[in-house]
C-alpha cells in the first residue's frame, strides 16, 4: 500500500447513486459522511477495482487518495470541488492505467476524505509538489498534473513550480483564489501545456484561457474549445459508470504519455 511521502492534492464526485458531481466551481467544501469506505468501487459507487490509500503529509496531515496502474508515466489527477474528491476522476483513471499509464488519484486539503493540518492544508504547491515527488521516487519517468475546474486552475498556477513535466487543464477558471492567475502562470510555463475549455464555459473565461496558452512560451502548447460541458465531464460525456470517451481524453492520453503531437 501506498503511504510514506506527505502528499495531497485538484476537482469531484461520484456517479449513478452516489455523490453527485458538481458542475460548476464552488469554494466550500462539504463534509462526507462518517462511514469508512474500503475501496473505489465502495466510495464512488464506480465499477472500479482497487483500494484506497492515504498519504501522510507534515503535522500530522492525512491525504486520502488510490493508485492504479504501475506504469511509468505517471498521471495525477486533481479533482472539481466537491465532497465526493476525487471519485469523478476514477473511471478515467482506471482506463489509462489499462493504457499503460499510473493513475493518481487524491483528494486536496479541505476536500473529499483528507484531513490537513497547518499551513500545509491552504499550500496547494506544496501540496502538488509532494504528489509529484512521491511519483518520482516510485519510478516514474514522466509526471503530467491533469486536473479539472478547480483542480485545472491549481495545475496551471502551480504545476510547473510543483516539479510537473507537462500540464493539462481542463475548464480550470482564469482566477481562483490564492492561485496565480492563468494569464500569470502562463507566462512562465515553459512545460507542454494542454488547456480545453468550452465557449460557453463563460464562468472560466475562455477568452482569458485562450489567451493565457498562447502567451505561454512552452514550446508545445495547445488550446481545445470542446463542443460543451465541463471539467471531466468532457473527457467521457458526463457518464460515470459506462463512459464513452471523448477525442479529449485519447489527447489527454497522449499528453501523458509525452506524445505532444497533437499539439
Amino acid at each position: 500500500m501506498v503511504t510514506a511521502l506527505a502528499v495531497a492534492v485538484l476537482l469531484g464526485a461520484c456517479g449513478g447513486g452516489g455523490e453527485r458531481v458538481a458542475a460548476t466551481p464552488s469554494r466550500t467544501p462539504q463534509p462526507l459522511p462518517l462511514s469508512t469506505p474500503a475501496s473505489i468501487a465502495q466510495r464512488c459507487l464506480v465499477p472500479v477495482e482497487g483500494g484506497l490509500t492515504s498519504f501522510a503529509g507534515p503535522e500530522g496531515s492525512t491525504m486520502t487518495g488510490a493508485v492504479l496502474g504501475d506504469g511509468a508515466d505517471v498521471a495525477v489527477l486533481l479533482h472539481q470541488t466537491s465532497a465526493a474528491g476525487f471519485c469523478g476522476f476514477a473511471t478515467y483513471a482506471d482506463w489509462v492505467a489499462s493504457k499503460g499509464v499510473r493513475a493518481v488519484l487524491v483528494d486536496l486539503c479541505g476536500w473529499g476524505r483528507s484531513a490537513c493540518k497547518g499551513g500545509f492544508a491552504a499550500d496547494a504547491e506544496a501540496q502538488v509538489r509532494l504528489l509529484v515527488d512521491w511519483a518520482r521516487e516510485h519510478g516514474a519517468r514522466r509526471v503530467t498534473v491533469v486536473d479539472a475546474s478547480m483542480g485545472g486552475a491549481i495545475a496551471l498556477g502551480v504545476g510547473q513550480r510543483a516539479g510537473a513535466d507537462a500540464v493539462v487543464d481542463l475548464s480550470g477558471p482564469a482566477v481562483w483564489q490564492g492561485i496565480p492567475t492563468a494569464g500569470e502562470a502562463a507566462k512562465e510555463t515553459t512545460v507542454p501545456l494542454l488547456l480545453a475549455v468550452a465557449p460557453g464555459d463563460r464562468g472560466m473565461d475562455p477568452p482569458a484561457l485562450r489567451a493565457a496558452v498562447k502567451a505561454a512560451p512552452a514550446q508545445h502548447k495547445r488550446f481545445i474549445s470542446t463542443k460543451g460541458s465541463h471539467g471531466w465531464d468532457m473527457l467521457g460525456g458526463g457518464a460515470l459508470t459506462e463512459p464513452v470517451w471523448s477525442p479529449l481524453a485519447h489527447d489527454v492520453l497522449a499528453w501523458v504519455k509525452g506524445d505532444y503531437r497533437t499539439g
